[in-house]
């Protein structure tokens, strides 16, 4: 009986985890206050705090955290805008997470006054989305992650 008591309790925990996301020691839930004195210890330069939302920047570095009842709900971070990054990134993701659930590009419109050609992953695992986009701008590109737990507020990755 009591090993079923604690298999049960590790497959709740195992479940509540992998509807979580984690990175550079953000973590879904958190409160604004936390999250900006995580940010802190990471050095930004510019740490702005908004109603629902904290921008941190600084030199090549950008992140955004969006906020739900003063829990984070969402976590958006540049990263070094090399495709030899977005790939092992797709590699590691692929490794961790298996296949992804969409994959979509977006060649560049002569309709639209900014010449852009991006390819995206999307993942989820329960309620966790998490999206990679790679995008190439007529000067430069830009490496996006977007981790997002479902929320009552606002939901980017739907």
């Amino acid at each position: 009986m009591w090993r079923l008591s604690v298999g049960l309790t590790l497959i709740l925990l195992n479940a509540h985890v992998s509807q979580a996301f984690e990175i550079d020691g953000l973590s879904s839930g958190m409160s604004m206050e936390r999250a900006a004195k995580v940010l802190e210890v990471f050095s930004y330069k510019t740490i702005q705090v908004r109603e629902n939302s904290i921008i941190a920047s600084g030199g090549n570095r950008f992140i955004l955290l969006n906020f739900c009842k003063d829990g984070l709900v969402l976590v958006q971070k540049h990263l070094s805008p090399g495709f030899d990054v977005f790939v092992r990134l797709i590699a590691e993701k692929r490794r961790e997470l298996g296949k992804p659930s969409e994959v979509w590009t977006e060649s560049a419109d002569v309709n639209v006054p900014v010449e852009r050609n991006s390819v995206a992953f999307l993942w989820r695992d329960g309620s966790t989305a998490i999206k990679i986009t790679y995008a190439e701008f007529a000067l430069n590109r830009q490496l996006d992650i977007i981790y997002e737990i479902k929320n009552n507020c606002r939901q980017v990755l739907e």
